[in-house]
């Protein structure tokens, strides 16, 4: 049986990959706070799914249409603080369809 020691310095090198790729995603995501509503709704209109940042500590994935939803999924849609406008509507989220009774 072969067995070897797992090595001490794994867990810190999972731990700072962990934090130099968190910290760039993170700084990556667009913020709708620091856009127009126009800019806002031309980048997810460019993407058609994004995630982005809508305050301090909350961010959402907004698609442009239902077709960046599963088939299960409806759109409603999302407001979010822009610089121009503090309730834009900058897409759409997709959320679960309410099954009533079952069926």
């Amino acid at each position: 049986m072969n067995y070897r020691m797992p090595s001490p310095f794994r867990p810190l090198t999972a731990a700072i990959l962990f934090a130099a790729l968190g910290s760039q995603a993170f700084a990556a995501r667009p913020d709708t706070r620091t856009m127009t509503c126009a800019q806002a709704r031309g980048t997810i209109a460019q993407n058609g799914s994004l995630v982005m940042t809508t305050g301090e500590h909350t961010y959402t994935r907004v698609v442009h249409n239902r077709g960046f939803c599963s088939p299960s999924q409806d759109v409603v849609r999302e407001i979010a603080p822009t610089q121009d406008d503090p309730r834009c509507r900058v897409g759409y989220t997709c959320n679960e369809r309410l099954v009533v009774g079952g069926k």
